[in-house]
């Protein structure tokens, strides 16, 4: 902090800051969201001014606009930095490009196409996990376009900024990241890299151990908290305790060299130590997730004659025992190739038709042992509504559908409730997932039906009830979760299928919402 600043008031300075960013994207119609995040307003002075992290998603993202947010921004904060004693410099980068000029306030926009946040959010779940926790935004926040519910066992061995891409990215000595390449119609991301300098060298390293710690953590307590300090390291030893001394040594050393801003040297044996201590991560990450862990499918039966057709003329099907119509190879041959990645030594079965139909066709092409059938995975009893086209039941019960809208969850007259169909699935896989029950025997195989694959991935990865329904569930596509002895079950859908289960929840303009049925079929 210079002479100028020390005289006035840090947490005055950060306001102004804030106010000066509001006041930039609010009169630009076509900014989505736009998020202060990062260790600039957590600190309790000005030394994160140099690396203020501003994440703007626009609904379409185009050379002209990405100039005018830039402009925009500088307009609204160089004042309020050159009051403080700071030039302002603008970093419109994408990844971790830092710079360090003397009494320079950096503002580091980060903007996103809408799709653009998609994509981010799928491969990057971690970096926009932690955005998520930011409470100072403008227009709306940043999960309120496209959110990451949780963290997956599989983000920390293939995502974007996982365990590999951490490890190669140090030993090459590079830093990666994206610049915007843009025209009158669109941007794209283009990858960069630059050679890292030793002080590049000592904040990967730490940022790579704190945020490994801090993630393996927000996945096993299942809550989107970000410790620091001896607390974090702690907790993370109490979780993963092999060479606890070492790995508490190097955060040690790491977090002094970053708090004194001396990085004259790196910390001895930096490379030797960090390599340790990423490997000795995996191992015991492997460990818990992969070899000790027992693997759960489960798939939505093929579809019927009133799964077809547009939305509003689709037909409520829960109880009402359709067969499926007739399945040619190439309609089961995507769930058949993954399925025999497994040895599966149970599979269960709704009582409904459709459902033994659809497993019992899988049957033909994979192992499966007999199947038990079970009451607990048919579908939502529609009541009253059962056969009822939607938009029939729009008309005839309206009152639902402004329940739903509020985000309540009545029960169809005369049926269940999504809550009833929570209660009586949990119950089932509380039974036969359980690691101290009949999980033992291995991993499992269900066919089930639209409304309790909802349930249980909404329960997994803790999406509000209120939003299950606009959780997409396909015919035919398996839906994976992993159920480990310490840290319990976990949803890990692969990229594809994440994608398609979220679709419906990017946002949209405000004129093409409409109030869904919480369980309607699909």
């Amino acid at each position: 902090m210079n002479s100028r600043t020390c005289r006035m008031d840090a947490a005055s300075v950060k306001q102004q800051i804030v106010f000066a960013l509001g006041r930039a994207v609010e009169p630009l119609a076509w900014v989505d969201s736009a998020t202060i995040a990062g260790s600039f307003l957590a600190a309790a002075d000005l030394s994160g001014i140099s690396d203020i992290d501003f994440v703007v998603v626009v609904e379409n993202l185009c050379g002209r606009r990405f100039e005018e947010l830039q402009k925009s921004c500088g307009e609204a904060l160089e004042p309020v930095v050159r009051a403080a004693g700071y030039r302002l410099r603008i970093n419109p980068t994408l990844g971790p490009l830092k710079f360090n000029d003397a009494d320079t306030a950096v503002l580091h926009l980060m903007v996103y196409s809408r799709a653009g946040h998609v994509e981010h959010a799928v491969n990057s779940p971690f970096t926009c996990f932690d955005w998520q926790r930011s409470p100072t935004w403008f227009k709306r926040p940043l999960g309120d376009v496209f959110a990451v519910f949780g963290l997956a066992p599989r983000h920390f061995l293939s995502a974007r900024r996982g365990v590999g891409d951490y490890l190669r990215d140090y030993r090459a000595g590079r830093v990666s990241y994206r610049e915007l390449d843009c025209d009158d119609r669109q941007c794209r991301e283009v990858r960069r890299e630059l050679p890292m300098q030793l002080r590049d060298r000592v904040e990967f390293a730490w940022h790579i151990v704190r945020f490994l710690m801090q993630n393996f953590l927000k996945l096993v307590r299942r809550r989107n908290e970000a410790l620091e300090g001896r607390t974090l390291c702690r907790a993370y030893l109490a979780e993963f305790g092999e060479e606890a001394g070492e790995v508490e040594r190097l955060f040690d050393d790491l977090a002094a060299a970053k708090k004194s801003q001396d990085f004259s040297a790196a910390p001895p044996h930096m490379d030797e130590r960090l390599e340790r201590f990423v490997l000795g991560f995996e191992r015991q990450f492997c460990r818990a997730f992969v070899d000790e862990a027992t693997r759960h499918v489960v798939f939505r039966h093929a579809p019927t004659a009133w799964n077809r057709g547009e939305l509003e003329s689709r037909r409520f099907l829960g109880r009402t025992d359709l067969p499926t119509e007739p399945l040619g190879h190439d309609a089961v041959a995507p769930l058949v190739e993954r399925l025999r990645e497994h040895s599966f030594a149970a599979a269960f079965t709704s009582p409904l038709l459709r459902c033994r139909k659809s497993l019992a066709t899988v049957a033909r092409h994979v192992a499966l042992p007999a199947a038990e059938i079970d009451e607990r995975l048919a579908e939502i009893d529609y009541g009253e509504l059962e056969g009822m086209a939607v938009a029939e039941a729009r008309r005839d019960h309206a009152h639902l559908f402004a329940a739903w809208q509020r985000g309540e969850d009545p029960a169809f007259p005369g049926g269940e409730s999504t809550s009833d169909v929570r209660h009586r699935v949990l119950a089932f896989f509380d039974e036969h997932w359980d690691r101290r029950g009949l999980a033992s025997r291995g991993d499992t195989l269900v066919c089930t039906h639209n409304v309790p694959i909802r349930v249980l991935i909404g329960h997994a990865l803790g999406v509000a009830p209120a939003l299950w329904h606009k959780l997409t569930i396909d015919h035919l596509r398996p839906y994976k979760f992993l159920d480990t002895e310490r840290y319990g079950l976990f949803a890990d859908l692969d990229e594809a299928t994440h994608r398609a289960t979220f679709a419906n929840f990017v946002m949209q303009s405000s004129a093409s919402q409409r109030a869904h049925p919480a369980a309607l079929v699909a």
